[in-house]
């Protein structure tokens, strides 16, 4: 039943998904805020949030990107009804475009994004390292890509930051520039953000 319960996080279904959903936007707007502030987003920036949930980051997002343009892809259609109702006004302006995907077969053309944004939903992607290569297909040169994790099932904050580590290693294996990491403060199991900008490369 736990496990069950659990899975709700990865692909939000019915009840349970919409318990989870509510939970993630009751517990996660404080990460997502700090999330959003490691992007540094421009005014004039496209950006693309993955797995985006109950689209919190997304209001933030849009927010920043006051001149720019937001997209958001999630694999739960529940999420994306809730996220549209919350972000209902800038979606009426075009100014926020959510839909269903994944980051394994991102559906946009390349060189697309100047941010990409991942929160709390990097343990879900079927191959992390193909994965990455997609979002890269998808950033324009310069483009920055942030993955903010917090795994509340860790056993200690050791654990934590040795995941951190290796996600950083994962980043520079692929080719990812710059990669550098931050930890969330304020937490007693604390949240990390890996960033990297785009590889020289994206095949």
């Amino acid at each position: 039943m736990a496990q069950r319960f659990q899975d709700q996080f990865g692909n939000p279904q019915g009840l349970g998904g919409r318990l989870a959903g509510w939970l993630m936007a009751l517990t996660n707007r404080d990460l997502n805020t700090w999330a959003v502030d490691q992007l540094a987003v421009r005014p004039g920036d496209h950006v693309l949030e993955i797995g985006f949930g109950p689209g919190l980051a997304v209001q933030a997002l849009a927010r920043r990107a006051r001149n720019g343009q937001v997209d958001g892809i999630d694999v739960s259609p529940l999420m994306v009804e809730q996220a549209a109702r919350r972000n209902a006004a800038m979606v009426k302006a075009g100014r926020v475009r959510l839909q269903i995907g994944s980051a394994s077969a991102l559906p946009f053309d390349a060189a697309r994004f100047d941010r990409v944004l991942a929160v709390n939903n990097v343990q879900f992607w079927p191959s992390l390292a193909d994965d990455l290569r997609e979002v890269a297909r998808v950033m324009r040169p310069g483009g920055t890509l942030a993955i903010v994790l917090q795994p509340r099932q860790a056993p200690s904050a050791a654990d934590v930051l040795a995941v951190r580590d290796d996600l950083a290693a994962q980043f520079a294996a692929v080719g990812y520039r710059r990669v550098r990491s931050a930890v969330a403060p304020g937490s007693p199991m604390p949240a990390f953000a890996v960033l990297g900008e785009r590889p020289a490369s994206t095949m």
